[in-house]
Formats: C-alpha cells, structure tokens, sequence
C-alpha cells in the first residue's frame, strides 16, 4: 500500500495565543511554509525536515512544537509534539476534523551551553587563566555556516550518492550549499542496488524516476567535473553516450551488474572521450577486442583492466598484449581463459604488478609453466583455477561461453566488489 503524506503549515518567527476555544499564531515577522509530512514519519524526522525547509540553524535553536489540535468539531488546544506519539497524533487531525491541512506553530529557544563550557566557566583557580566568556559561548553554539566551504565540499566528497542527494542537504543550509558544489559529484558511483535507491528518491520528491533523465541529472550536477563513474546496470544507451560526452575528465569508468550487449556496443565508441581514462570495470565483457583498442589510441595514462567472468579468448588476449603491453594490473578472475592465452599474456605484459586469475575456467592452479613465467609478478593469484579435461564437458563451456556473449547471461547478477586496487 501506498504510503500516504499529509499537509502540514509549519509557522515561526511568531508566537502562539491561546484563545477561549481555540488557538492562533501571531506576530509582525510571522512566516508560514507548508511541509508534506508522511505517515510513519518519527519526530527525529520531522526535526529534520523542519530545519531544513525553515532555515532555523540546528546548531543555535531547539524547537520547541506545539499543534493545533481539535479536542472536538468547534475547539482547540495547542497540544505540544515532543516524540513519536506526537508525530502520529498530529497526524490523525485531517481525520479528527473537517480540516485538509495541519498547523503548527514553532517556538525556538538557545541552545544551552554545553557541561564542559558550564563547567570551565564556573572553575575558579589560582592557576587558571582569565577565560574569555564570549568566545566560549562561541565555540559552544558555533553554527554550520561559520564551517570553511572548501572544508564541508572536501568531507562531502567522500559521501557516497545516497547520502548526498537525500541525507545531507536537509541537515541545514549551509550543507545544501555545499552539495551543489560540482566537486561534491566528482565520483558519481550510483548504487548497486539502484532500484531501491530510486524508490526512495521518488518518495521522498513524490515523482516517478525516468532512469535515463535521472542519470543525466546526476552527470549534470558534477559540471564536467567528474573522475570516476560508476553507472547501474540499467543504464540505457542514451545514457551511456551523455555521460561520455559530459564527463571528459573520467578517470575511473564501470559498470555495476554485467555488461549488456547494447551497452557493449556503446562503449568502444564512447572511450574518444575519456583522454584521462586509468581504470576500467566491465563484468563479462564480450567485446574486448575492440574496447583495447580504442584505449591504445585514446588513453594514455591507462593501466588497470578488470574484466571479471569475460571469456578472453586468443584474439582478445593478442588485443591486451599488443595495445596495453605496459598494463600494471589486469584483473580476469572467474574469466574463461585457455593456457595459452595466459601464457601470451604473461610473456608479453612484462610491467605487470598485479594479475588476478583466480576461479578461471581452462587452466590449472598448479601448471608449473604458469607459475614459473609468472613468477616476476609481485601479485599473482590464480587459485581455485581448473584445467577442464573432459572432452565434452570442455566443449559444452566453451558453447555456453560463446552463447552466452551474444545472447543472454546466465546465472545471478549480483552486486560484485569492484575494490580490486586502491
């Protein structure tokens, strides 16, 4: 069932008169904003929303919520919300009387000084220092706004997108400030799990997500500003390709969940755009042969490939050697990958400092020829690796490989740990 929101008129810079039976809000500076509060909404949440719609510095006042609730159809009381059972009552007022919008009236009083400043101000001895009294009372109520910009965007820009986009602006104004910095959207990594990510959006603006729009309106917010991207699973081509044309700075590109044919089409054309491109995250890539080849011509400064659960064939593993000879870190682990290939792959990318072939299909663990040309690696796994013997079975892999490349993935998609190199 659909969670429903009510109307709420949210009042302040006034104060509250009591009436014979009833009562009203009043004052000169008086300002009234309405809110939509949701069922199941607790009083720490609407704290939240607020401070964040009135501008009320969190870190100066406390509030002080009084509602005006019907005690029956011609009278009422001003009836104080201090905790979640407050919440709910206020709540029930359109259903109590024939009302469409709730009213309350906000008080605001100073935050009190906190014990340690208490107690510093109070401690008298002979070898104490003179304390300044203002500027401990200062330091105890110092507001969010007073905090250096450059400070707030630096913290924020280690916030992931969930937290950015519904959690932070609404703590005070200053923080709101801060994310419409285009550094704060310099990582744009979208949740994994993105479709619980934009029901929450939607909730919480009450509009339906367009994925390919919410995509560009992410990208938008970073002003060409971003390094490291990070795109759902779900991303459309549209998507794909107006991300690439406005993030030319990208140095970290991926996707979460596996690559979709479509996607994959997409992508060696995109790569022109990244001149800075380093790292690379595709899951089940099916088109290497063409995606390294356009990082030789485009990206100079790139070193790390992670292909996870590809099938890197002869052709694809010429491709890495011959376009990407001085890759440092090569990450293929449950790749579908022959003896050979490997083997090519060792011999040639001599700069490797890192080669992940654990869980491959199609060579041993234990191949001593592997492990003696790969001895020169600083960082080489290839446990849990196996040499198919069996004829058929060997041919029934290598049919599900090729198939599954042009068709559809089998198996699970889920989300896959991409901290390969810091």
């Amino acid at each position: 069932m659909a969670v429903t929101g009510v109307a709420v008129n949210c009042y302040w810079n006034g104060r509250v008169k009591k009436e014979q039976n009833d009562v009203v809000y009043e004052g000169a500076q008086m300002n009234v904003l309405p809110i939509k509060v949701f069922h199941g909404t607790t009083y720490t949440g609407l704290l939240d929303k607020i401070y964040a719609t009135t501008g009320i510095d969190r870190q100066t006042f406390e509030l002080n919520i009084i509602c005006r609730y019907p005690i029956s159809s011609q009278e009422y009381k001003p009836i104080p919300i201090k905790n979640d059972e407050g919440v709910e009552l206020m709540l029930e007022v359109p259903s109590r009387a024939v009302v469409y919008c709730v009213e309350i009236y906000l008080g605001e009083r100073p935050v009190p000084l906190r014990a340690e400043a208490i107690a510093l101000l109070t401690k008298e001895t002979n070898d104490s220092p003179q304390i300044d009294n203002k500027k401990v009372l200062i330091w105890c109520r110092r507001k969010w706004e007073d905090l250096n910009m450059d400070c707030l965007v630096k913290v924020f820009q280690k916030v992931g997108m969930e937290e950015l986009l519904l959690d932070v602006p609404f703590v005070c104004k200053s923080w709101y400030e801060a994310t419409l910095n285009p550094k704060c959207w310099q990582n744009l990594i979208f949740p994994e799990n993105f479709f619980a990510f934009t029901d929450r959006v939607r909730k919480e603006y009450q509009k339906e997500v367009q994925i390919t729009s919410f995509i560009k309106s992410m990208v938008n917010r970073s002003s060409r500003c971003a390094t490291t991207l990070m795109l759902p699973h779900c991303s459309t081509e549209e998507a794909l390709e107006y991300a690439a044309k406005n993030c030319p700075a990208l140095r970290d590109f991926g996707l979460h969940g596996y690559l979709s044919q479509k996607n994959a089409s997409v992508i060696p054309k995109v790569i022109k755009n990244w001149k800075n491109l380093e790292v690379l995250r595709l899951r089940r890539a099916h088109n290497i042969q063409e995606i390294v080849q356009q990082i030789c011509v485009h990206c100079n400064n790139f070193h790390q490939l992670m292909l996870p659960e590809s099938c890197v064939w002869e052709d694809a593993a010429y491709a890495i050697v011959t376009c990407l000879p001085k890759i440092k870190h090569l990450f293929l682990k449950g790749a579908t990958i022959e003896k050979m290939s490997l083997v090519m792959i060792l011999q040639r990318c001599k700069e490797l400092v890192r080669l992940d072939v654990r869980d491959c299909f199609l060579f041993d663990e234990s191949d001593g020829e592997i492990l003696e040309i790969a001895s020169h690696i600083p960082s080489f796994s290839c446990q849990g690796s196996t040499r198919i013997d069996n004829k058929e079975d060997r041919e029934v892999h290598i049919g599900l490989s090729h198939w599954d490349a042009h068709h559809f993935f089998w198996g699970s998609d889920e989300p896959y740990d991409w901290n390969f190199v810091s």
